[in-house]
């Protein structure tokens, strides 16, 4: 090989080697950046997942409430019907 035939090898092997700097590159840049999105999207998504639950919990505490008072309320509108049951008897003894 002759140092003419040398330096065209050397130069198409640095062709080579800068072409595949210059395509890798990128593509490589742009898979950390991905995998630094999905591992901020995954974190986003626990954290959201926790608040589900935590609301969850909170319904559930709302609905028991709900459902206490709707036994008072019932509870409420028996007495007052016995009350005016009291009344109109003792209206009806009067008279």
């Amino acid at each position: 090989m002759t140092i003419e035939e040398l330096g065209l090898l050397a130069g198409a092997i640095m062709s080579i080697a800068g072409l595949i700097a210059f395509f890798a590159k990128p593509v490589l840049n742009s898979s950390k950046e991905l995998n630094k999105t999905i591992t901020e999207l995954n974190l986003t998504l626990n954290l959201l997942s926790k608040d589900l639950e935590a609301s969850k919990e909170d319904r559930k505490e709302i609905h028991e409430q709900l459902k206490r008072q709707d036994e008072r309320l019932d509870s409420h509108e028996l007495k007052l019907a016995e009350h005016g049951q009291q009344i109109k008897t003792l209206f009806v003894k009067e008279k």
